[in-house]
């Protein structure tokens, strides 16, 4: 893939001014060390179970937070220049609703995930005297998973826009109250700061995760399907058992009165 030569470009220098851009401040040793152990303990069990599902969820939602108000202010489109995978110019749009914006953050930052294992774990990129912590190598690969998935989105959203503008003719029999497909997916919906927690650990299933974050970065459910080893239909099926499973937890919260206004 591409997107693994354009990884290795996460240099020293440039993980030095990520981390003082999140932190403010110069490269905490003794967090690295203590990242450090982390990895080894998750190394140990095999980058699998509740401590690594714990640990992963952890970094997802400090990197959700942090694209998300990037998206907000633009300086998402300032991190994706410095990283070398801009976003063409005539495709920012500083005026994007808050459900768009959490929609692409849950996209990039599940990419980031397939992207920051692979690399800074797996392959054991990420080392304590890189100048980053381990959130700040997540959000590293989150910035690099940004360019692709917001195209994906901004092309889907001109699309929208394109069928929002042609003519309609009167509904013949048996079309009326037929569902708008372009109305806001639930699964993206969920996506703000208070659901995202809720969201997280049910995408313990890696091909589905790593399904889910191709299709984020562009690939057809074919492709993402032939990428994870699975049939085209058996991802289709996990995902949407996982759809399911989320959307059930979300109306059964809802109906006990959570997610309402604080």
């Amino acid at each position: 893939m591409q997107e693994d030569q354009e990884l290795e470009e996460l240099g020293t220098e440039g993980l030095l001014i990520l981390e003082h851009t999140l932190t403010g401040h110069a490269p905490d040793r003794t967090r690295h060390a203590a990242d450090a152990r982390i990895v080894d303990i998750l190394r140990s069990d095999n980058f699998e179970g509740p401590r690594y599902e714990k640990t992963t969820t952890r970094l997802m939602d400090y990197g959700w937070r942090t694209i998300t108000k990037w998206t907000g202010t633009g300086e998402i489109f300032t991190q994706a220049r410095r990283a070398g995978r801009p976003v063409p110019v005539h495709m920012t749009t500083p005026g994007w609703d808050a459900d768009a914006r959490a929609e692409v953050a849950t996209d990039t930052v599940i990419a980031g995930l397939d992207l920051f294992v692979e690399h800074g774990l797996v392959r054991g990129k990420w080392n304590p005297n890189s100048g980053a912590s381990l959130t700040t190598y997540f959000v590293g690969a989150s910035i690099r998973s940004f360019r692709p998935v917001y195209i994906r989105w901004f092309r889907s959203m001109q699309l929208g826009q394109a069928e929002l503008s042609l003519p309609t003719a009167d509904p013949g029999p048996g079309e009326r109250d037929i569902p708008d497909q372009r109305a806001t997916d639930p699964f993206y919906a969920a996506a703000t700061h208070d659901e995202i927690k809720r969201i997280l650990p049910h995408i313990t299933d890696t091909k589905v995760r790593k399904g889910l974050a191709l299709r984020a970065l562009g690939y057809s459910q074919q492709q993402a399907a032939v990428e994870v080893g699975l049939t085209e239909k058996a991802l289709e099926g996990r995902i949407g058992r996982l759809r399911a499973r989320i959307l059930t937890d979300l109306a059964q919260k809802s109906d006990l009165g959570e997610g309402g206004a604080r």
